[in-house]
């Protein structure tokens, strides 16, 4: 189980390392997390890792009561994040990033008893085994 709260401050920080990640090396030189060939061999769709963790942030502040039906996530989800976040390791030390510091204090203003914590993210197929509620 993870708390509505915890999720999004961890999201909030895997978004923003690949912020400061592709200040330093390019945005063109982030992966994606998708994509899509045309017949051709060249990308006709993609998802960039940025987009697919701002995605999932989204769905979490502004999806009722979390993911809503947008996202879910998994063990594998958690893997990709954390897979993700040893990919954007900075060697080069710290970057200022300038959404970080109000969207965090965002997170820790929000009244989260006005909000309707009881969710499930993710179809529990088998109860117990990869999927994670919040509390």
């Amino acid at each position: 189980m993870i708390e509505r709260k915890e999720l999004m401050e961890k999201l909030l920080r895997l978004r923003c390392r690949i912020e400061n990640w592709t200040h330093v090396y390019g945005w063109k030189n982030m992966d994606n997390i998708k994509e899509t060939k045309n017949e051709d061999g060249l990308v006709a769709w993609k998802l960039s890792d940025w987009e697919y963790v701002d995605s999932m942030y989204n769905a979490v502040v502004n999806g009722p009561n979390g993911f809503g039906n947008d996202y879910s996530f998994n063990k594998d989800t958690v893997k990709t994040w954390n897979r993700l976040w040893k990919r954007y390791e900075l060697e080069t030390g710290l970057v200022k990033n300038p959404n970080f510091e109000s969207e965090w204090e965002q997170i820790q203003q929000m009244d989260w008893d006005d909000l309707e914590l009881d969710v499930t993210l993710g179809h529990r197929k088998r109860p117990g085994k990869g999927t994670f509620q919040v509390k």
